[in-house]
């Protein structure tokens, strides 16, 4: 899976709306929140109030994730490893997107 519909599996998973967007970031995924603080620039420079971009790298999404569904990850030979599903992965927060993603499944 790429980094995108990691993204939008992982913010299906743990409930949110998720849609992706053109923005000046390029494609992403964004949820909406409903915050008058929030808003994201899309590729037209207009803005959406209410939403955020929700990607699954930013520590500031996935650590309250692994948080919630305790899952935090560990370093393994070949990688990272999270969840008791055995997730593997190159980085810690994609271990985690993948347990908390397997883990909806089940």
């Amino acid at each position: 899976m790429s980094d995108l519909e990691i993204s939008k599996a992982l913010a299906l998973a743990i409930g949110w709306v998720a849609f992706q967007q053109d923005t000046l970031l390029g494609t992403v995924i964004l949820v909406y929140t409903g915050g008058k603080n929030d808003r994201v620039r899309t590729a037209r420079s207009s803005w959406l109030v209410g939403y955020r971009v929700f990607d699954y790298r930013d520590w500031n999404v996935i650590g309250p994730i692994a948080e919630r569904y305790n899952c935090f990850p560990w370093p393994a030979v070949a990688g990272w490893i999270a969840g008791s599903y055995g997730d593997w992965a190159t980085t810690p927060q994609k271990a985690i997107a993948l347990a908390v993603i397997n883990g909806a499944k089940k």
